[in-house]
């Protein structure tokens, strides 16, 4: 009878694992801010857009408290991830050194994570995840993590190549040179051009038409992934920059500074916060391979020659704007086309 009992108890259990989540309504969501969220999200934007790395307790703080007001708030969520990942990114900004920055690694998957199970249709929201999913394994050595990030990574790049090519390509940039994920992700930064421009001819000797098809490009694939726009105004020339550094890192100087170079067909090149960064790789381009390769010293990186992955770069390289370009564009209110809802 005992027996019987124990084996009920057991059959019961199982079957609740099965009926629960069959009953369990997936989390809804929703991009309509209410007005504690919108206040948040346009100041997240307003210095998100403007560098100001300094204000990212106080973005922080906002965002949780529309968060709390409204759970359901996509934007919200992921806009969390987004700023999280930033104060780890540009920790080169800091005066002093911070050892429990990497926490913003655990607290950014976090949100993408919510935010992708919320809206399982953005490859964008994928891509990060998977970035994420990747640094949390690295952080912990979790092969097993690492593992989930790369094929959540390739899952991403199938959906989305022009974005995510580059978006995968970018974390691998601060592995080891000799690492094969390493040299993955630097070809990635070839196919996102052939991706971008729709050829097929990796390690072009002329890049001018490529560059030109993605300008002219009406496709919004193409568009936001490949070239500037309000998100990232400096798109293009963030791409070329990682793309010069990673060839820099693993010794292919005279590419590099091919690469660099095409940074300056952008047609904002000039109002560039960063142009003067740039420059002044193409000029150290040889000194900077041993510079690139020397591990990360965390407590002294504030002064460290490093690639943009590890540089106060990391995100403002694409997202900052100039002055004058702030003044002429300011805020604008994403459509809900931009969030891939189906």
């Amino acid at each position: 009878m005992k027996k019987f009992y124990f084996l009920s108890i057991i059959i019961i259990l199982a079957g609740c694992t099965t009926i629960i989540p069959a009953i369990t309504k997936k989390k809804s969501f929703n991009i309509i801010d209410k007005p504690v969220a919108k206040e948040a999200n346009e100041y997240f934007w307003n210095n998100y857009h403007q560098g100001n790395y300094d204000s990212i307790d106080n973005i922080i703080a906002k965002l949780n408290i529309a968060l709390l007001d409204d759970p359901q708030n996509l934007r919200t969520t992921a806009h969390l991830g987004f700023v999280h990942i930033w104060a780890l990114a540009e920790r080169q900004r800091l005066q002093n050194a911070n050892p429990s920055i990497t926490e913003h690694i655990f607290l950014s998957q976090k949100y993408f994570d919510e935010a992708y199970h919320m809206n399982p249709h953005d490859p964008r929201i994928l891509g990060f995840l998977a970035d994420l999913t990747l640094a949390e394994g690295n952080q912990l050595v979790n092969k097993r993590k690492e593992t989930q990030g790369y094929f959540l990574g390739l899952k991403s790049i199938r959906q989305w190549q022009q974005f995510n090519r580059f978006s995968i390509g970018y974390i691998m940039s601060n592995l080891d040179t000799s690492d094969k994920n390493f040299q993955k992700g630097l070809e990635w930064q070839y196919e996102t051009i052939d991706d971008c421009s729709c050829e097929k001819n990796t390690r072009k000797t002329d890049y001018k038409k490529a560059i030109d098809n993605i300008r002219k490009s009406t496709d919004p694939k193409i568009h936001r992934a490949c070239w500037n726009t309000w998100i990232a105004p400096h798109n293009w020339e963030g791409f070329c920059l990682n793309w010069g550094d990673m060839l820099v890192k693993n010794g292919d100087v005279n590419e590099a500074i091919r690469i660099y170079s095409l940074a300056k067909e952008s047609d904002n090149y000039q109002e560039w916060p960063y142009k003067n960064e740039l420059e002044l790789r193409i000029k150290n381009a040889q000194n900077n391979v041993s510079a690139f390769n020397k591990p990360i010293d965390e407590q002294n990186i504030k002064d460290q020659q490093v690639i943009m992955f590890n540089s106060k770069m990391a995100c403002m390289g694409c997202h900052q704007m100039s002055k004058n370009e702030f003044q002429k564009m300011g805020y604008q209110e994403l459509g809900k086309e931009y969030y891939f809802i189906k």
